[in-house]
């Protein structure tokens, strides 16, 4: 089976197993799942802000609102997820 030397099969230690199943472990919580899903949906707003202040032809009050409506969706989904 396994031995502190090396495995002639594929190269791995009893120490890369571990490491590969506490990242695993990690990865797969439900705690990391939820902080990706957060993050995919902030970003997602995020990215619609950035696109419309790429545009030359914004005028003041749309930026304005833009980044107000931004905000405002934030801290909806921080109340939805926080409690």
């Amino acid at each position: 089976m396994f031995s502190s030397k090396k495995n002639i099969a594929d190269g791995s230690t009893y120490s890369q197993c571990g490491d590969a199943n506490n990242a695993f472990k990690i990865l797969t919580s439900f705690e990391f799942i939820l902080i990706l899903y957060m993050m995919r949906e902030i970003m997602g707003i995020t990215n619609v802000l950035c696109q419309a202040l790429e545009q030359q032809s914004q005028n003041i009050v749309n930026v304005m609102f833009l980044v107000y409506s931004t905000k405002n969706t934030h801290s909806k989904l921080e109340r939805k997820w926080m409690g």
